[in-house]
């Protein structure tokens, strides 16, 4: 759970060191926002999930407004990159032509699960495989790529547990219910359509909310007709 260095005494993510240069080397996340409808599906599971953890644990939920599916970064926050007005706009125009080859797309719920670092991640099945040729497409549109990336899954970070010391029965607890949450919107049936991309200038960690924020929205929809 080393992420809690990145937060504050009140939960909250702590701004990145730009003091050096700053906005030179600015983070960029691209993702793609979840709906309203599936946002508030995200919190409050995040909520449910969380609701059973000590008082005394630190934790901190992401904010309904900032849910999304993580696919690449153009500067990582521990692989920075050069930043510039015309550089954003490079990126952005580069962005704009990748997400034309891409209509919006659906991801089926699979499961949520406490990963090792601490985070509560909802999974996502992608039938037509489209987030990893997004990512795919990616390093061909962005040759200079930072080497660290979300590489395999498809998750959104709905919470996480930052405190060292919350037992191992604590632990056992919010894994149960992370079983008894995955078990009810799988008899939902729960999907997400994204519809879009953003094009995100994090100026805080582990925050999708912060920063400049730019939408690129993508083509509607393909029909898929089974075949007879």
């Amino acid at each position: 759970m080393s992420s809690r260095r990145h937060f504050d005494s009140d939960r909250q993510p702590k701004a990145y060191d730009d003091t050096t240069n700053p906005g030179e080397n600015a983070v960029r996340l691209v993702c793609c926002p979840h709906s309203a409808e599936a946002a508030r599906t995200c919190f409050a599971a995040a909520q449910d999930i969380m609701s059973c953890v000590p008082p005394e644990a630190m934790i901190h939920v992401n904010t309904e407004q900032s849910m999304h599916v993580t696919l690449f970064h153009t500067s990582h926050p521990h692989d920075r990159r050069p930043f510039s007005p015309a550089i954003r706009t490079q990126e952005l125009t580069r962005l704009r032509d990748m997400a034309a080859a891409f209509p919006s797309f659906t991801l089926s719920f699979h499961s949520i699960i406490v990963a090792s670092s601490g985070s509560i991640i909802m999974l996502f099945d992608d039938p037509r495989d489209t987030v990893h040729r997004l990512r795919h497409e990616a390093h061909a549109t962005f040759p200079s790529l930072p080497a660290s990336q979300t590489t395999t899954i498809v998750h959104t970070t709905l919470a996480r547990l930052m405190s060292p010391s919350i037992s191992a029965d604590s632990l056992v607890t919010v894994q149960d219910k992370c079983r008894v949450v995955t078990a009810r919107l799988r008899r939902e049936a729960f999907t997400v359509l994204l519809s879009s991309l953003w094009y995100v200038e994090e100026t805080h960690y582990f925050s999708a909310g912060s920063g400049p924020r730019t939408s690129i929205p993508l083509p509607p929809p393909v029909l898929h007709v089974p075949e007879a």
